[in-house]
């Protein structure tokens, strides 16, 4: 035996992760940030990267997980695409995130989505009654917007939001920047807390039918021209209930037939459940793992 090695590497032939030297090394991650990436370079190459489920799998809090991924984006070692809000169908993931641990590839590979300057939604905008007609509708309308948020920025200091701008990045995760400008002009002194209470409301006020654009009610619900008319009752919860376990038995069903992983039916799940209540999803998709894993 070699006594004079002190590092003992394995030559493993499967189920092994190759990491490259630069982001192992890199000093200007924290080791939790390395760990992290790690954690996703063990995971196959078109796994999705879920945040929820990240949450669910590290058990760590959704702050932390929306940390992780932001530091590694300012890094340079992930990439967020986020989709037309527009176009997005209920029950989809609005973000897809790239990860890679060579800064180079990740630019090569997602250089045809930064390109993209097409604005991810139309704005909207309470109060705008007349716009030049000069240019095509869309464009007048981003240059319009554009300097509005230009100008609101510009006013910060006149607002409440001077002391306290942890409400603006919180929703910068959330919503397009259009909405972000109406929402605090309609409430300038809306705390996370608030708009936390609001989205919930308007979510569940869409699901139901009740109105056409998330985006739309939150804004008319924060400047206080909207009611909310859809309420939780105990059929609901009932019927919840319901649905998840039939989900549960379909994916363990589906996992039996198909080609994929158990990570990727777990992920299949999560993103299908993601407009029902999240304490609720959370206890179904820890039963869901659970039997997977002993099969």
């Amino acid at each position: 035996m070699n006594l004079d090695n002190f590092i003992i590497k394995n030559h493993h032939t499967e189920n092994y992760t190759t990491i490259y030297n630069s982001f192992a090394q890199d000093k200007s991650l924290t080791l939790e940030l390395r760990g992290f990436g790690i954690y996703l370079l063990s995971m196959p190459s078109n796994w999705n990267i879920n945040p929820n489920q990240l949450r669910l799998e590290l058990n760590i809090g959704r702050d932390k997980v929306t940390k992780l991924i932001n530091d590694l984006i300012e890094k340079g070692y992930m990439f967020k695409q986020q989709k037309n809000l527009t176009f997005t169908k209920k029950g989809e993931l609005k973000n897809i995130y790239y990860f890679c641990d060579d800064k180079e590839l990740l630019n090569k590979t997602t250089e045809p989505f930064r390109r993209d300057e097409t604005p991810l939604q139309l704005p909207l905008y309470i109060g705008v009654t007349e716009i030049p007609n000069t240019e095509s509708p869309l464009t007048k309308n981003t240059n319009y917007y554009k300097k509005d948020i230009k100008k609101e920025d510009n006013n910060k200091k006149n607002t409440i939001l001077t002391n306290n701008l942890s409400i603006r990045t919180y929703l910068k995760e959330i919503l397009d920047d259009f909405t972000i400008v109406n929402l605090l002009n309609a409430k300038p002194d809306l705390t996370i807390d608030e708009f936390t209470v609001l989205y919930e409301k308007a979510t569940l006020e869409f699901k139901s039918g009740h109105c056409n654009n998330i985006n739309s009610c939150l804004v008319k619900a924060a400047s206080g021209k909207w009611t909310f008319r859809y309420n939780i009752t105990n059929n609901d919860d009932t019927k919840t209930h319901r649905i998840l376990k039939g989900k549960v038995n379909y994916y363990l069903d589906y996992f039996n037939i198909a080609s994929c992983s158990k990570d990727e039916i777990l992920g299949k799940f999560l993103s299908e459940c993601q407009k029902y209540e999240e304490n609720l999803v959370n206890a179904y998709y820890k039963q869901l793992k659970e039997k997977l894993e002993s099969n």
